[in-house]
């Protein structure tokens, strides 16, 4: 991790939040909510608001924002990763090639972490994670990877939103003592 990483995570915020949300709306026609899919086992795991709330895009290609635009050429080779699916704030983008409940349960993982730290909180995280570690080993990825698996296993009883919640506070507990902003520099 550059000494300087934490600066650039904050300044690229703006960028990311703008792509992201313009990535949105260019979708939002084809997107329908993830209660039309008609899961009795997601159904199990969320309540039946949070599937109507939560929408779903299938696209051709998973596309990862140009973060090297946004000033972090070190996290470039992202794009090299062929993405399944991807999560933007309440929105899961699916390959249409791919449909199966284990993928939309780790995506769904991601709707919560959003919700729970907010926009600029959870790009804060992943940003942190991705300068220190691989994509699949990021807390937040680990965290939904482990709850699919046990999601496709059967062991996943109940409603699953407050254990995310949880885990997600936990992360972010963990990442914010190295995210404080150096003194003199604006956010």
């Amino acid at each position: 991790m550059t000494n300087d990483i934490i600066p650039r995570l904050y300044a690229a915020l703006p960028q990311a939040k703008t792509w992201i949300d313009q990535y949105i709306a260019d979708r939002v026609a084809r997107a329908r909510p993830v209660s039309s899919l008609g899961s009795s086992r997601l159904a199990a795991c969320f309540p039946q608001e949070f599937l109507d709330k939560s929408k779903i895009v299938p696209v051709a290609r998973v596309t990862f924002p140009p973060v090297e635009t946004f000033g972090l050429p070190e996290f470039a080779d992202i794009h090299l990763i062929e993405f399944e699916g991807i999560t933007f704030k309440d929105t899961i983008f699916i390959r249409r090639d791919l449909s199966y409940e284990g993928l939309y349960f780790h995506e769904l993982v991601h709707v919560v972490q959003w919700a729970r730290l907010g926009v600029d909180n959870l790009l804060l995280a992943y940003g942190l994670a991705l300068s220190r570690q691989s994509y699949r080993d990021t807390p937040l990825e680990d965290m939904a990877y482990r709850l699919q698996a046990k999601f496709e296993a059967g062991t996943l009883q109940g409603d699953v939103i407050e254990h995310i919640e949880r885990l997600t506070d936990e992360v972010w507990a963990h990442g914010q003592q190295f995210l404080s902003v150096p003194s003199g520099w604006a956010r």
